[in-house]
């Protein structure tokens, strides 16, 4: 059983690291009409719930998947800060932005399934239950620094 989980994380390695290289060799780029940010997942897809509750061991698989498949571009906290993402455009979205969080995942789900350049389509590179694993180890990443000022206490500086 362990040789069979070694094997496969490096298989998933090698796989992650010939991305990787594909998106530094290539110096890939956004070249698509609408602008990267309004990447909207179909309503259907909003709809679909998670089939794999979030548990311990789940969220700990997730990051094993997460940590093969996407911190080369998102970065260890999902800031989008990953090593790879010096040489992507548009750069990597940050995992942790609320903006993201508030998707739900099903909406989550689509984009990985489906992928958008420089992103590649991880519909046939993860199983259906890693997607949606990784999802959830997503959920558990701390949330970006508000930019909103503090609020002053009432009555005073």
């Amino acid at each position: 059983m362990n040789t069979y989980r070694s094997r496969q994380r490096m298989r998933r390695w090698f796989a992650a690291a010939g991305v990787l290289s594909f998106f530094i060799a290539a110096g890939v780029s956004y070249s698509g009409d609408a602008p990267p940010d309004d990447w909207k997942a179909p309503g259907y897809a909003a709809r679909k719930q998670n089939p794999v509750p979030a548990s311990a061991d789940v969220i700990a698989a997730g990051k094993v998947i997460y940590t093969s498949n996407c911190l080369a571009c998102h970065g260890p906290a999902g800031k989008g800060d990953g090593p790879a993402a010096i040489a992507i455009t548009p750069p990597p979205k940050d995992l942790s932005n609320p903006q993201i969080a508030s998707q739900t995942d099903g909406e989550l789900f689509w984009k990985v399934s489906q992928g958008k350049r420089p992103m590649p389509t991880y519909e046939k590179l993860l199983s259906e239950t890693d997607r949606w694993t990784v999802i959830d180890y997503v959920r558990t990443l701390e949330p970006a620094a508000s930019t909103q000022p503090a609020t002053q206490p009432a009555g005073g500086q």
